[in-house]
């Protein structure tokens, strides 16, 4: 009966460990490039355009951090991070030296 009773106060007294925390990787494990279908950048001395899908995610290399996207060279590690380790970078949308796609001519004919 004694040790039953200390069995029972020392339960109320126990405090549950706290859960595990899921924690994949300390750093960067991949980098998902996200963009327009056909940009085209540069990772880890290779070349890739953004497939059909909209994305294109890449294994990270511990000595690549940074990419190149229109001749400019940009750093990765300012994108956020998942709790996975995967980084997800957004491509420009835009070349800001780009023509515009319709002229005024265009659009009078069309409207004509």
């Amino acid at each position: 009966m004694i040790i039953e009773a200390a069995i029972v106060i020392a339960s109320l007294f126990a405090h549950p460990a706290p859960a595990p925390k899921a924690t994949c990787h300390a750093g960067t494990v991949s980098y998902k490039f996200v963009g327009t279908v056909g940009t085209s950048f540069r990772y880890s001395g290779k070349q890739y355009a953004v497939p059909s899908a909209g994305s294109i995610e890449l294994a990270g290399h511990g000595d690549s951090s940074n990419y190149q996207v229109e001749g400019k060279q940009l750093p990765l590690d300012v994108w956020p991070i998942d709790g996975f380790g995967t980084r997800t970078v957004s491509l420009p949308t835009e070349h800001a030296d780009a023509a515009p796609t319709t002229t005024l001519t265009a659009i009078e004919t069309s409207v004509n």
